[in-house]
């Protein structure tokens, strides 16, 4: 049960990664052009993933699965 509830949490994490690399490629082939706005799409993604995986971990806590390893 645990591991049904990690693998989307890996996931996410994974989607968290790939946006930021895509948002540094756009910022390094776009050049600076004013009219190209993927490098803010790419961010925007980022965060709203970001948030998301937050909002899991926050559930899996709340409701059991995902314990704290702090001494």
């Amino acid at each position: 049960m645990e591991f049904m509830y990690k693998l989307p949490v890996l996931i996410v994490l994974g989607f968290i990664v790939f946006s930021l690399a895509e948002g540094m490629y756009f910022l390094v082939k776009d050049d600076g052009d004013v009219n190209k706005t993927r490098v803010v799409k790419a961010l925007t993604i980022r965060i709203v993933l970001s948030l998301t995986l937050f909002g899991l971990l926050i559930l899996g806590y709340v409701a059991g699965i995902l314990q704290p390893h702090g001494g």
